[in-house]
């Protein structure tokens, strides 16, 4: 659906994408995960034909991007993290201006607002102006306006950035609808966790270029580090458990033990046999496992939300 192809883009003296390559299957939820900086929205304004590139080449189900742009366009739907919509104008003025730019006819653009409006929930505010809503509903408007045309590719750029959780998993599961009415779909996000719930795959970005790409699972399973096994036990027994588990070689943190191991799940129901073999009852045993945050620490060195506001 997307082939991006050694992209490079300078501003200046700094270069913001350095060589990026990837593809986006079809149906698949694709991330780039990278702190602010890393040149996530320079590569998507790319895509969608808002900013030239410099080297490279883009490539949207068979269509260069840079020779034929609006032809492209037309399949994409794109909603940046800025709010698309005119503020003065109500929810419903909005959706049909940016339904005309599509030209759609007016039985289509009725036929899509209706879905629209059901699909994100938004009937109640259709004759309220932009400027009266909330951030959260805005956010929502502003997909329904860059999917208005019923795009096959969808690019989400960090589209729940400022979100409080309740409101963010809402639109996860909007995220996650989309994706399974057939729609791929691109998104950016410097959130480890949306990237981990949404993502079919994912490239972790930093500094203009790509570091690594694979399935969440399999990038933790690489470079994510060793698991954790949380030993809590009552402070007098401390020492005790430690010589109990010395074996395995346990880290006293936090007036936890912590014991570092490939296959946390395997171990744990030994680690309590040991203890409890010895008299001593653990208060919680608890495993931790590798994130997208210890991935993105492993590969680059620094935490993934250095930098972000």
């Amino acid at each position: 659906m997307i082939k991006i192809e050694n992209l490079v883009k300078c501003y200046d003296d700094v270069v913001a994408l350095k060589g990026v390559s990837f593809t986006v299957e079809k149906g698949e939820i694709f991330g780039l995960l990278g702190p602010n900086g890393a040149g996530k929205t320079t590569l998507m304004e790319i895509l969608c034909g808002l900013r030239r590139l410099d080297k490279g080449k883009v490539i949207v189900l068979d269509i260069d991007v840079s020779r034929r742009p609006d032809k492209a366009k037309r399949l994409l739907g794109f909603c940046p993290q800025e709010t698309l919509l005119y503020k003065y104008l109500t929810v419903r003025e909005n959706l049909v201006f940016a339904a005309s730019l599509y030209s759609l006819r007016s039985r289509e653009v009725e036929e899509r607002i209706k879905f629209l409006v059901k699909f994100l929930d938004i009937e109640e505010i259709l004759k309220k102006r932009v400027d009266k809503l909330s951030g959260g509903m805005k956010r929502r408007v502003s997909l329904a306006a860059s999917i208005v045309h019923d795009p096959k590719i969808i690019v989400l750029d960090e589209p729940t950035v400022g979100f409080d959780p309740h409101v963010k998993r809402e639109f996860w599961q909007f995220i996650k609808q989309l994706h399974e009415d057939g729609k791929t779909i691109l998104l950016s996000t410097h959130n480890m966790e949306e990237a981990d719930e949404l993502c079919d795959r994912v490239a972790i970005m930093d500094s203009g270029k790509i570091v690594a790409i694979d399935k969440p699972e399999t990038l933790k399973r690489i470079y994510g580090g060793n698991a954790v096994i949380n030993v809590k036990v009552k402070d007098f027994h401390m020492e005790k458990a430690e010589k109990i588990l010395h074996k395995l070689k346990p880290k006293r943190e936090n007036n936890e033990l912590k014991i570092f191991v490939n296959d946390p799940w395997k171990l744990m129901p030994e680690v309590s046999s040991m203890l409890f073999a010895k008299g001593v009852l653990a208060e919680k045993i608890e495993v931790t496992e590798p994130t997208l945050e210890d991935v993105f620490i492993n590969l680059t060195g620094k935490r993934l939300m250095e930098g972000v506001n």
